[in-house]
């Protein structure tokens, strides 16, 4: 992504948690899904770009810090309830399958007309594997290469139909070219998928990759795979040289550096001028845009923190122009859409 047009991009995970005015009342079903429909809509009509809907596979041991709902299901109720905000769903690569991971996922980004996006989670967590028959456990490295392939089988399984498979020709009763449905047969040292997928090629040809880099191995790995690098800021380093580094191992890794973008963690905590502050990080090429992270705190009140540093950003803009309503998450963030593997001219 270049930051030719001036638009800095604001992404922020959805708080689930009830807030302290919930009281003591009951927190499940149709009024605990509610209370987070309208964060989502808040968030969306502040100028966020998307939401990261946080997830794991196994209790906390706080239970507020549980996530509520699971990742994907989430995305596809808010799917109905939202129009612009892309909707980023962290899926497993340690207890996820790829072709359920891609059918998830390809039905999000239908439901959104664009708008889904996903988050490889490589973490351990013993607790999880214990839920998951997996007691072994597997190393750094072991789980990136699995991320890594798990990513391939679902790009191959997403370029299962070719954007113009289906013709839908009523006249000649033509429903669809048998020729532009690919067989994906991948045997790596992982996985072992057939495919294809049984759904039509997603809108943006491949739902947005967000990844997390928190060490060297994970930004290497994020110069492979991710559209969107989220990076803490390094106290030992300028901004503006972290964002370099990400885009120098982009080209190291054979790839375009403007086809990532890059964003920066900025904790939200209600200092007077933090969207100046932000817009002069932004105009320093420190980065494409940030991470809103809410304070601690009652969640009614952190949500709130960031929605006005959001709502501030987007109103100090000046000239910042808006992103298109009907824009996909790609569009929005200036990302291209990715010819299919099997495309031809």
């Amino acid at each position: 992504m270049t930051q030719s047009d001036g638009r800095i991009t604001l992404f922020t995970p959805l708080i689930t948690a009830p807030g302290a005015a919930d009281g003591a009342s009951p927190d499940s079903g149709a009024g605990s899904f509610a209370r987070v429909r309208g964060r989502a809509r808040e968030a969306e009509a502040a100028g966020i770009d998307a939401l990261l809907l946080h997830d794991r596979q196994s209790a906390a041991h706080d239970p507020a810090d549980d996530p509520h709902f699971e990742a994907g299901t989430l995305a596809a109720a808010l799917a109905v309830c939202t129009q612009t905000v892309g909707l980023v769903a962290s899926i497993s690569t340690e207890h996820t399958l790829p072709y359920h991971a891609a059918r998830v996922l390809a039905t999000a980004d239908h439901l959104t007309a664009g708008r889904a996006g996903w988050q490889p989670l490589t973490g351990a967590d013993p607790d999880a594997a214990a839920n998951y028959s997996r007691i072994e456990r597997a190393s750094a490295a072991a789980r990136r290469s699995r991320a890594s392939e798990f990513v391939t089988v679902l790009t191959g399984l997403w370029d299962s139909f070719d954007d113009d498979a289906f013709r839908r020709d009523w006249e000649s009763g033509v429903y669809f070219t048998p020729e532009k449905l690919h067989a994906l047969d991948h045997k790596g040292e992982y996985f072992d998928v057939a495919g294809p997928l049984n759904i039509a090629r997603p809108p943006q040809g491949h739902p947005v990759l967000v990844h997390r880099a928190r060490d060297a191995d994970d930004l290497a790995l994020a110069a492979r795979i991710a559209d969107v690098v989220l990076l803490p800021a390094q106290d030992d380093q300028s901004p503006a040289r972290v964002r370099e580094s990400v885009r120098e191992h982009a080209r190291a890794a054979g790839r375009d550096a403007d086809d990532i973008t890059v964003l920066l963690d900025i904790p939200v905590d209600g200092s007077p001028g933090a969207a100046d502050q932000l817009r002069a990080l932004f105009d320093a090429g420190a980065a494409d845009g940030f991470t809103l992270l809410a304070p601690a705190g009652p969640a009614g009140a952190t949500h709130d923190a960031v929605l006005a540093l959001a709502a501030e950003v987007r109103r100090e803009g000046g000239g910042q122009p808006s992103a298109p309503a009907e824009a996909t998450l790609r569009e929005r963030l200036g990302l291209p859409r990715p010819a299919g593997r099997y495309h031809t001219a």
